[in-house]
């Protein structure tokens, strides 16, 4: 099942420095659950897929093999139509990128995870920074180049499948 897509609510305006804070951390945290959620659902795409692949392949090996016995007498169309879904579900498997675009997902929002456990520790990029000020864009910076390199390879395979 898939959710409904939400409704666009841009980010306010906010003026002091633990408001600007408290706002991109809570982004941050969407986006994490925002990729997390994206790497769950193309699991379990490419599951689903691997699974009817082996089962109907497995299901045409025994059906055919009722066949050449003569067990099905009227049912002789059975084996192709099994064949010809087997042969689907693989040709899905193998064209459909859900594998890649779980991993993907999964991997942009441990980014995300990772630069705030940074940004929260004061560490790697934030370790000399001059002040809270100066670590907050740095780290709003670093959310957006991580947003903006997932659209862009997002954009890059959506392109070339078609």
């Amino acid at each position: 099942m898939q959710e409904p897509l939400k409704r666009y609510n841009p980010l306010a305006p906010v003026s002091t420095l633990e408001e600007k804070r408290e706002q991109a951390l809570e982004q941050c945290d969407y986006l994490i659950r925002d990729f997390a959620k994206r790497a769950d659902r193309y699991k379990a795409r490419y599951k689903r897929l691997q699974v009817m692949s082996v089962t109907l392949a497995i299901c045409t090996t025994i059906l055919s093999a009722l066949s050449a016995s003569g067990l099905f007498g009227l049912l002789e169309w059975v084996v192709p139509a099994i064949s010809g879904l087997a042969t689907l579900a693989t040709t899905l498997l193998s064209q459909t990128n859900t594998q890649r675009l779980w991993v993907e997902s999964r991997n942009i929002a441990q980014q995300f995870q990772m630069e705030m456990f940074l940004y929260l520790q004061s560490s790697g990029r934030y370790l000399n920074v001059q002040d809270e000020s100066e670590g907050l864009k740095v780290f709003s910076k670093q959310l957006m180049d991580v947003w903006s390199q997932a659209q862009e390879t997002w954009s890059q395979q959506a392109s070339s499948n078609t």
